[in-house]
């Protein structure tokens, strides 16, 4: 069973955004699945690098596509990515280590930030992206 689920109501009305969107649920899915099962240590390492790589990848064209439609909200917006980003360095960085397990705790708090953030922030960029017609 998934820990998240995409619908439409996290949509925000930016088609490469909700695919790339998408993508991040499915990696915090495919993470809570290979804890539940009690893969491996490198899989699952290798599922939170690939979160955290892709994650840097989604906010760096976020950010891109504010930029080019003068987002007056970017300053802040980034703000909320470079915090979530280090939080999540420090995951990997933690969990590489030793010191932390993948656990529901991480994966709730991952899963929750995520559509927080989308239900708040993201949503609110959706209609002014389509008005200067960055999609």
């Amino acid at each position: 069973m998934a820990l998240v689920a995409w619908s439409d109501k996290l949509s925000v009305g930016v088609k490469s955004i909700d695919e790339q969107h998408t993508i991040l649920f499915n990696t915090i899915n495919d993470l809570h699945a290979a804890m539940m099962k009690g893969q491996s240590k490198a899989v699952v390492g290798d599922l939170l690098r690939t979160l955290l790589s892709y994650t840097r990848f989604h906010f760096d064209a976020e950010e891109a596509m504010m930029a080019k439609a003068n987002y007056p909200s970017l300053p802040t917006h980034r703000i909320k990515h470079r915090e979530l980003t280090k939080q999540v360095e420090s995951f990997v960085a933690r969990y590489e280590k030793g010191d932390i397990t993948v656990s529901n705790h991480l994966l709730s708090f991952l899963s929750d930030w995520l559509t927080n953030h989308i239900q708040g922030a993201d949503k609110e960029y959706g209609p002014f992206m389509n008005e200067h017609g960055v999609r």
